[in-house]
């Protein structure tokens, strides 16, 4: 590799470091500044992120953030290193409690992956959310957990323009419809599914979040429809609250420092 090659990626990695590392979207020229770069050779380099989804645009505040790649990026590596191993007792400790079947998954594009699945001794209610599977993240609580906790921007730039599909008739039409969804998901503190991948079941989640307070797992509850109801859905989204926030203290995640709180 040549030495103007090596210079351009040092110039990338203290691109997203910078931007990693501020709280708020950073103009170009600030960006320029911190790296020791000069503006244009920042402008060009967070084009080329940009195009590749590392980074986001805002045109508003006319500044720059992390994109929806570089979470995938982190995701990918606590799915092959501590989240799912850290997971593991939490939904035991969840599934034992309450006796329902609990989920451990992950935004992977406009999908959610499961990890991991805990279910209660006995006939349980039939799930398609089997470890492996991947179903659209519109449409699951686990998704809308995670989803709610990104910035609008991302969030587009997740789904993109194409169409959004249904598979029972309930959940969001239209990408609108989600993030107006997701942001009563994120004041109420957890996601709720009504019905939005299976009839019959339910599925109540909680965000999970990493040590620099980004959102990268969920943790859901599955149920039947039936059994649903104010109580019992005070009582669940309570547990799964607590059972996110344990994983996300486990992965390093300080709540003092962070203006997030459970539900």
């Amino acid at each position: 590799m040549s030495s103007s090659q090596v210079k351009s990626a040092t110039r990338v990695l203290d691109v997203l470091e910078t931007l990693a590392s501020n709280a708020q979207p950073t103009p170009t020229m600030a960006i320029a500044r911190e790296c020791g770069i000069p503006k244009s050779s920042a402008h060009h380099l967070l084009n080329v992120l940009q195009e590749r989804h590392y980074v986001v645009y805002y045109e508003r505040e006319h500044a720059w953030g992390l994109g929806v790649k570089t979470f995938e990026v982190g995701s990918t590596y606590l799915r092959r290193t501590p989240l799912q191993r850290l997971g593991r007792p939490v939904l035991e400790e969840v599934c034992a409690e309450i006796e329902e079947t609990c989920h451990l998954a992950i935004l992977h594009g406009a999908d959610v992956l499961y990890l991991d699945k805990e279910q209660p001794d006995g006939q349980g209610p039939s799930l398609v959310t089997d470890i492996g599977v991947r179903l659209p993240a519109h449409l699951t609580a686990v998704g809308w957990a995670i989803l709610s906790q990104l910035s609008e921007a991302q969030v587009r730039a997740v789904f993109g323009a194409g169409p959004m599909v249904n598979r029972t008739g309930a959940g969001p039409v239209d990408l609108d419809s989600l993030v107006s969804d997701l942001g009563d998901t994120r004041q109420r503190g957890y996601a709720f599914d009504d019905q939005m991948v299976t009839p019959g079941i339910c599925c109540i989640a909680a965000p999970v979040f990493s040590h620099e307070d980004l959102p990268v797992a969920a943790i859901g509850i599955s149920y039947l429809a039936a059994k649903s109801d104010d109580l019992l859905v005070s009582g669940y989204s309570k547990v799964v609250a607590g059972a996110a926030q344990e994983l996300s203290i486990k992965l390093g995640w300080q709540q003092q420092d962070s203006g997030r709180t459970a539900a």
